[in-house]
């Protein structure tokens, strides 16, 4: 069954590259693709490659509409995801440093049941497995018990890292999706303009209106029309009776 699927995959290929030709490899999807059915045929008789193969299922990624865009909102992203990244390394190191110094011998005295601080490696690991909220009040109450006000710095770093940070990652990737969302939402109401193959063209940039907006204004613009008619109806039979009236004054006085 792998070995059928591959080969669809492979006329499915040729068949892109047949219409597309060298182009095939602008789309990082298509290239995608092209490298993972390339690697399964190349290393089909490593066996450790071969184990691999199992991310070919990452292909219904760009089949599937909507992970696909799930996806390419959590790479536009990843900028902001970098500088969280730095921020939370940059407290890692800090505390990794200021645990290792303050609790390197708790291990060799058997106030703690494993090896968590004595070496600055070993505090690292210590410390995701706190950011994690992963048996971390075990670790906590260990150190207590040799030092008392050690809950302090574990109570800072698990503040900073596992709620604050954290939660920061959560609604950065929370806001990307509404933000996709909303993309979608525009295109249903007919107010948003996707552009091609992401090249878009100045000279056809028009603003997309509501239908709703401009059944509006129609209708502003049929009555101040109708306002107007109306007025200068009113105008012209006034002008028409003051007409009238002065034409009948010169008779009046020709017969006196």
């Amino acid at each position: 069954v792998d070995q059928v699927f591959l080969i669809i995959f492979t006329v499915e290929l040729a068949f892109q590259l047949t219409y597309r030709g060298f182009s095939l490899f602008l789309d990082g999807w298509l290239v995608f693709d092209f490298v993972i059915i390339l690697v399964s045929w190349s290393f089909s008789s490593v066996q450790i490659i071969r184990a691999f193969r199992i991310f070919r299922a990452l292909r219904l990624v760009t089949r599937i509409k909507v992970m696909k865009n799930l996806v390419l909102a959590v790479f536009g992203v990843m900028p902001r995801m970098l500088a969280i990244t730095l921020l939370l390394l940059l407290i890692f190191y800090i505390f990794a440093v200021l645990f290792t110094v303050l609790f390197k011998d708790l291990y060799k005295k058997g106030v703690t049941d494993q090896d968590y601080f004595s070496r600055l490696d070993a505090t690292f690991f210590t410390l995701f497995q706190i950011m994690t909220l992963d048996a971390w009040a075990d670790i906590a109450r260990q150190v207590i018990d040799e030092i008392k006000w050690a809950w302090f710095p574990f109570l800072v770093f698990v503040t900073i890292s596992g709620f604050i940070v954290v939660n920061l990652i959560i609604a950065v990737i929370c806001d990307a999706i509404s933000a996709l969302h909303d993309d979608e939402k525009a295109k249903i109401h007919g107010t948003y303009e996707e552009e091609e193959d992401g090249i878009s063209d100045d000279s056809d940039e028009t603003p997309v209106i509501d239908i709703h907006e401009q059944l509006e204004s129609l209708e502003d613009q049929v009555d101040e029309l109708t306002r107007i008619q109306e007025q200068t109806l009113h105008t012209l039979e006034y002008l028409t009776r003051h007409l009238q009236s002065r034409h009948v004054q010169p008779h009046n006085q020709s017969d006196d």
